[in-house]
């Protein structure tokens, strides 16, 4: 159970560090030459050891090669309420913390019968990126003029599971 219970927070630590809305953006695009895209990845676990299911859908927002925000839509169904209220209560504290840390995050959970659902959004031009960089250096890896690359998230994304279109 430990290590099922493992996988699926790693899923949702990723889902909470890469998630993102908002007002102007710290990128230097003009709008006249780059328009927002957008790009959906997904990634699902099924645990039967553990008796829960995870579903993630991602909507990346870009505007050429750099990340503008990530919407997440993440569903824990399981038959166990203790295991929707562990979630449940991770889900928010960890949320809290990183918007207190970071900044850009807005979040939504809903418990229903048998399943909690996040609605997360992240805002990058309002993450202060240059603090989340040190408390994460990994992450410089992924960043370019203090903006997140898409196809950073993009092979972070894959390389939990998920797949990108």
């Amino acid at each position: 159970m430990k290590k099922g219970l493992l996988l699926l927070l790693l899923l949702l630590t990723l889902s909470v560090l890469l998630t993102g809305c908002g007002e102007e953006s710290k990128n230097d695009v003009n709008p006249e030459t780059s328009k927002q895209e957008t790009m959906h990845c997904e990634s699902s676990i099924r645990d039967v050891v553990n008796g829960y299911e995870t579903t993630s859908k991602f909507t990346i927002y870009y505007t050429g090669d750099y990340v503008d925000k990530v919407e997440t839509v993440e569903t824990v169904i399981s038959e166990s309420e203790d295991f929707l209220d562990n979630m449940e209560e991770y889900i928010n504290s960890t949320y809290d913390a990183m918007n207190s840390a970071y900044g850009g995050y807005s979040y939504e959970v809903i418990r229903e019968d048998g399943s909690i659902v996040s609605n997360v959004v992240i805002d990058y031009s309002k993450m202060d990126l240059e603090q989340y960089i040190t408390d994460q250096p990994t992450m410089s890896n992924y960043v370019e003029n203090d903006k997140l690359l898409v196809e950073g998230i993009v092979d972070i994304y894959e390389e939990a599971g998920a797949t990108c279109e």
